[in-house]
């Protein structure tokens, strides 16, 4: 028999996110996963959907021992170096299928805690 969680699940995740040569790029700092785009908003938007699927895939696979891969270490410095912080939360709608055992996850909220680096890296 199937059981089904009934409260919700919020996971924080730091970001940093800076512009490379006309390209914004936004990096995931706990999953060491990277995501460009045209603006701001399309790379944070484009990295939380990174960060859903590589959730979803490592509870439907039962591999959450290796869901957490940390960024480098100067990426984790420059983010705490840099002073333009916000914080957005991303809601999933879909629910989630664990198959051992067998449990049914709600939705779940990503809270990015991203933080704008002004330096300016030429690739």
């Amino acid at each position: 028999m199937e059981k089904r969680m009934t409260s919700g699940t919020s996971l924080a995740f730091n970001v940093l996110i800076k512009e490379e040569d006309g390209v914004w790029v936004a990096h995931c700092l706990e999953l060491d996963i990277v995501a460009t785009g045209d603006t701001i908003q399309a790379a944070e938007q484009d990295l939380v959907d990174l960060i859903r699927a590589q959730i979803s895939y490592a509870i439907e696979h039962d591999n959450l021992d290796h869901l957490y891969h940390a960024a480098p270490p100067e990426i984790w410095k420059e983010f705490f170096e840099c002073d333009d912080r916000w914080e957005r939360r991303h809601k999933s709608t879909r629910k989630i299928k664990m198959t051992s055992p067998p449990v049914t996850l709600p939705p779940f909220e990503i809270i990015a805690n991203t933080c704008r680096s002004a330096r300016v890296c030429r690739a």
